[in-house]
């Protein structure tokens, strides 16, 4: 593929390399061989901080003490669990897109019906957003007869708690090729465990420029309402609505901590406030911005809204579901950018994640007005 132009006029290098971490790999989409998924989850176990982007010698670094040993423990640093614990959590990610693949390639309705969490939220390629799991399986069973394959790359990764997420290229074969059915473009997922496994709790594709394939008028539906504090204590239980839940109170106070942070975002981007907009995001943040381009890292996130800022036009949001499980939490919501003498609707997908140092993105999709296929390259600007 042609390379595109970095911001300073230069021919960039493939897209592939634009658009991925040099130190994240694809997900195999061949189904694991059992002897070799043991052995493998071992290996993993060992070295998970360096299969997941980061190193132990890092996470023993700031004020969280992870280089000491847990009393009682087996004499390994907090650092070392918290290595296998990414390294298991990724582990169960891609075992989870190859079955997601499996679905695609195989017309493996059986498998289909374990892939979706019940509340799953979905914005297909073509824009549309379908809710709960019923919606989605719909959906994907009207894909099939169309496709034969799913591919998707892993180029960010975080998990915390019962929650893990995953950004990078996918690319939909459809069964002939040179049709609407044979796209690609980026993709984010949030998924949950459920016991022994993941199910996906939310999903995100953004295509390059074309015309992916449109929902089946059969399985859209109308955008859910608006997500309410009841909404979030009603999934604990009946005492949860009553306030009687304590689970049920701190994952509310988290949705309108959410709901803050969203805030502080939405207001320095319609101030036009680029400092402050860049240093609500993590260094690894991966983003798409409306009428741009993907980016991984601040830097590059930072070449986005220097182009977009100050005159891409005021922006609403408003959060249609939301979940968050220790330091990770996400919301996926609609959002309308007015300006420029027009107006653009869609759906957002953002990832937070709790640091030492407070709350920052992670991730950060709109939908819309189709992404082009490049991404942003070179030293750009960061937090002031």
């Amino acid at each position: 593929m042609a390379g595109g132009l970095s911001p300073s006029g230069q021919t960039g290098v493939d897209q592939e390399s634009r658009l991925r971490r040099p130190n994240l790999q694809p997900v195999s989409m061949r189904p694991f061989n059992s002897s070799v998924s043991t052995r493998l989850g071992v290996f993993l176990a060992l070295f998970g901080t360096a299969c997941a982007g980061a190193n132990t010698a890092e996470l023993r670094e700031g004020s969280s003490g992870l280089s000491g040993a847990i009393p009682g423990g087996d004499g390994r640093s907090l650092a070392g669990y918290k290595a296998e614990f990414t390294a298991n959590a990724m582990q169960g990610m891609d075992s989870l897109m190859i079955r997601t693949n499996q679905v695609w390639q195989d017309d493996d309705e059986e498998v289909l019906l374990g892939l979706f969490a019940p509340g799953v939220s979905y914005v297909a390629p073509d824009g549309s957003l379908l809710s709960n799991a019923e919606g989605v399986r719909a959906f994907v069973e009207s894909e099939l007869d169309r496709t034969t394959g799913h591919e998707i790359w892993r180029d960010d990764f975080a998990a915390s708690g019962l929650m893990t997420y995953i950004y990078g290229r996918y690319k939909v074969l459809g069964a002939q090729a040179g049709t609407a059915d044979d796209h690609e473009g980026v993709q984010l997922t949030v998924a949950v465990r459920d016991r022994f496994t993941w199910k996906i709790r939310s999903k995100m594709y953004v295509p390059f420029e074309g015309a992916p394939p449109a929902t089946p008028r059969e399985v859209a539906q109308d955008p859910p309402p608006h997500l309410t504090p009841d909404d979030i204590r009603a999934t604990f239980g009946r005492r949860a609505v009553r306030g009687q839940n304590e689970r049920a109170e701190w994952a509310v106070n988290s949705y309108f901590y959410m709901n803050s942070f969203l805030g502080r975002v939405r207001y320095a981007w319609n101030n036009d406030d680029f400092d402050t907009l860049v240093s609500l995001m993590d260094t690894k943040v991966v983003s798409r911005f409306p009428y741009d381009i993907p980016a991984v890292g601040r830097v590059n996130t930072g070449y986005s809204l220097e182009r977009l800022l100050p005159a891409v036009g005021e922006m609403h949001m408003d959060i249609l579901d939301f979940e968050v499980s220790e330091r990770l939490a996400f919301a996926m919501g609609s959002y309308s950018l007015e300006g420029m003498g027009s107006q653009i609707d869609g759906y957002f997908s953002a990832v937070v994640q709790t640091t030492d140092d407070g709350p920052v993105l992670r991730a950060l999709l709109f939908s819309g007005a189709g992404a082009r296929e490049v991404a942003t390259l070179g030293e750009g600007p960061g937090p002031s």
